[in-house]
Order: C-alpha cells, then structure tokens, then sequence
C-alpha cells in the first residue's frame, strides 16, 4: 500500500530543486498540490470540479466529461490521495502532463483499497491558471518499494525539443490514423518503433512499464484488435507536445478500450511518452 510509505502530509508538501529552476513547471505543480489538497480536505467531486475544465475528459473506463462525472450532489464519499511523481512542459509553457500514484479509500482514516497510477494533462488558461483538460488513471497492485516525487521528470527538456513542424497538430493526427490501421493488422507491436526512450506504459493491473524490453514484451503481448478514431488531438503551441484519446472500435466479442496517449516532439519526429489503454467491462450477453 502507498499510504503507509507517504503520508498524505508529506506527498502535498515535498520539494524539489529542479523545479526551482523552472518556475513554469512550479506552477503547474502547485495547481496540482492544491488540486489534492482540496480533495483531501473537502472531497472528490468539490475538488474535481473546481479544477477541471467542465469539457474535460474523464474514463470510468468509458469516456466521459468532468461535468457528467463530477456534478453538484454529494457524490462519492471514497478519500482519493494523490502526489505527482513526475511532471512535463511544453516549451510555449501552455499544455503540461502530471503522473503519479493514487490511492482509494471509502472514508478518511479508513483502510485503502485500491491504488495505481494516474496520468493527468493540464492546460494554461486565458487568466493564466491551471486547468485539467484530461485525467485517467490505472489501478495496480502495491509496489515493492516506496515511490519518490519527482526522482526524474522522465529525462524529457522541452527546451532540446526539436519542433515537429509548423503543422504538427495535422501530422500527429495523421499519425494518430496510420497507428490506428497498423494496430488493426500488427497489434500492440506497431507502437514499439514509435516509443521515446523514457516512455511509460499504463496498463490496468501492472504498475507503469518502462523498461524497454518489458515495453515490447507487453506490446507484443496485445494482439492485433479493431483501430480507432481519436476524439481529440491536441498539440502545444510550440508544436513539441501533443496528446489524444479516444475509444477502440468493438471486437468480435463486443469488447472495447478508452487510450490516452502523451506525444513529444524528440529529434524532429513525434514520439510517445506515455501510452495508456483502459479495457471496458465485458459486455452482457
């Protein structure tokens, strides 16, 4: 269990050098400290509206709007405790990724019982604040070992980025389709060759994926299924981060999956950081 390694106190309240140098990246992380903070203090839904854009999306595994979600009443009574392990921002300082652990417990003070990951993408607004455009997250097991805010910001500079091009938005969504169809014939083995170096994958039951021959032996695992057309893809102002989502096409068996991928501009070509894949409940028959 997460809990008993790091204290709900301790998670809101830790530092980092790094950051200091990068008062953008600061900011976007005090956004997300005061996001936990308030669903600490005064709930789920309280927190989640307050700081999602009400056209955010959000999976339960399907995909769906903060404001569907998260409405005036109540709701969930469960106490969500979260902290960002690791953080990214585009260079034009207006679109931002959050990633790190959760956990879940029916009440405050009460035992936890479920955790994993979650993997948040954050958007400057026209007042200069924080909001969350997208937000997922993985369910796991506990890990072997406490996991430490901020022990790397995933190797990632914007300021080395190289930008794509002038009409990134238009490539990767082109790159969006081509992977789609390739998936269809290939499977998860299509998206090997288009990983970063520090990419992550987020996979229901297993803690993130990131060293490389684990990478492709769980892609390579994930036989060929029915593609894809993203609902959205959107892509930074200095054309050097991106991200999309959507839901797979149904299989033979009526199975779908909600995807949530994280793409960075490295060497002049899009890559994916993180890959995050949510299989739907099985469907009645």
């Amino acid at each position: 269990m997460l809990a008993p390694r790091i204290s709900p106190a301790a998670c809101f309240w830790v530092g980092l050098s790094l950051l200091g140098q990068t008062p953008a990246l600061e900011a976007v992380r005090q956004s997300e400290l005061a996001f936990a903070r308030q669903a600490d203090q005064e709930g789920i839904h309280p927190a989640f509206r307050t700081w999602l854009q009400e056209d955010a999306v959000v999976f339960t595994p399907r995909v769906t709007t903060a404001k569907a979600q998260y409405t005036p009443t109540p709701g969930d009574p469960g106490h969500l405790v979260w902290f960002p392990e690791a953080m990214g921002l585009a260079s034009y300082g207006d679109l931002a990724w959050s990633f790190g652990p959760w956990t879940y417990a029916p009440g405050k003070g009460q035992a936890v019982v479920a955790q994993g990951h979650f993997l948040s993408m954050w958007r400057r607004q026209s007042t200069g604040a924080w909001r969350v455009v997208a937000d997922i997250g993985v369910p796991h097991g506990a890990p072997a070992q406490a996991i430490q805010p901020f022990a790397a910001v995933l190797g990632w500079d914007p300021k080395g980025a190289a930008p794509v091009a002038p009409e990134s938005l238009r490539g990767l969504t082109r790159l969006e389709a081509d992977l789609a169809k390739d998936w269809a014939v290939l499977g998860g083995a299509t998206l090997v060759n288009h990983l970063a170096p520090e990419a992550r994958l987020l996979r229901s039951g297993a803690l993130p994926i990131q060293d490389a021959g684990a990478r492709r032996q769980a892609l390579e695992s994930e036989g060929p299924s029915p593609g894809w057309e993203p609902a959205r893809v959107m892509v930074s102002a200095g054309g050097d981060l991106g991200w999309s989502y959507g839901e797979t096409r149904a299989d033979t068996q009526g199975r779908r999956a909600s995807f949530l991928r994280v793409w960075v501009a490295q060497a002049g070509s899009w890559k994916v950081l993180f890959d995050v894949r949510l299989p739907h409940p099985a469907p009645s028959h």
